[in-house]
Parts: structure tokens; C-alpha cells; sequence
């Protein structure tokens, strides 16, 4: 019984951070670096412009999402510390709804970036959040804390 009376009845990851747009913002085949402009919600996590900083080595979830304005084919770079690490795999269908979603192992102060790469030049639409088609709208979530 005790052990029951000590779950959590609310989830409190370690770290999180909801960032969004309050402007669209054109992206190119090239591929584009989100420059974010609004927090939603923060608890650890720090960000500027483009950088999202990690703040203690684990594993992450992220989550990207958006809406644009014509519909194409798409994937998405992660880029840690200006590297593209992790290409997100998004659906050949061609689509104005895009969603990337990736776990990864980070290490303190590790920057982050997201960079949508479409099959054609579209602009991405600022919906807001809890509404249909949340646009963009990004995630992070820490799940464990350092490995030793």
C-alpha cells in the first residue's frame, strides 16, 4: 500500500522544453534551420534562436512537428553541435501535415537544432497549440538521466 501511495499521479520529466513559432517561415529542399520564437513550457532546458542546449547527459525524445502551405514529401536533420547526426524518416506520401519524432543519447551542453529538409520550397503555418494541426511545434523530453 505504501508503495502505491508514493506513485506520482502527475508526470514530472527531468527535463522538458515545448518550443513554437509565432510567425510562418519559408523552408527550402536545402533544408532549413528552425529559428524558434515562443516557450511554451520549460523545465531544465535552455534555448536561443536556432540552439537548444541539453542540460545533462541521457536520453531525449524529441518531437517535431508542422504544417505547410503546399504539400510535399519531406525528412528532418538533427543537428548536434552544427553536426547532422540523426536523419528523421518521414512518410514518402506527400502531405501538408509533417510529424519526425527520434530518441537519442545526449551529453551535457550538447546544441540542438532541427532542420526540415522538403521536396519542394513550401512555408511552414503557425497554428496554435491544442488545436488541429498544432504548426511547428517541438518537443523535448528527457527520459533517463547519465549513464555512468
Amino acid at each position: 500500500m505504501a508503495d502505491t501511495q508514493a506513485l506520482q499521479r502527475v508526470e514530472t520529466p527531468g527535463a522538458c522544453l515545448t518550443l513554437t513559432r509565432s510567425a510562418t517561415l519559408a523552408i527550402t529542399t536545402a533544408g532549413t534551420t528552425i529559428t524558434w520564437q515562443t516557450e511554451t513550457r520549460a523545465n531544465g532546458i535552455t534555448w536561443a534562436t536556432t540552439d537548444i542546449t541539453i542540460p545533462t547527459n541521457g536520453y531525449y525524445a524529441i518531437n517535431f512537428s508542422y504544417i505547410a502551405t503546399t504539400s510535399h514529401t519531406a525528412f528532418c536533420r538533427l543537428l548536434v553541435n552544427t553536426v547532422g547526426v540523426i536523419l528523421f524518416a518521414d512518410s514518402a506520401i506527400s502531405s501538408t501535415s509533417h510529424t519526425f519524432t527520434a530518441i537519442r543519447y545526449f551529453t551535457a551542453d550538447d546544441a540542438v537544432r532541427i532542420q526540415p529538409v522538403p521536396s519542394s520550397n513550401t512555408t511552414i503555418n503557425v497554428i496554435a497549440e491544442n488545436s488541429a494541426g498544432e504548426s511547428p511545434i517541438l518537443h523535448i523530453v528527457q527520459l533517463t538521466g547519465s549513464q555512468t
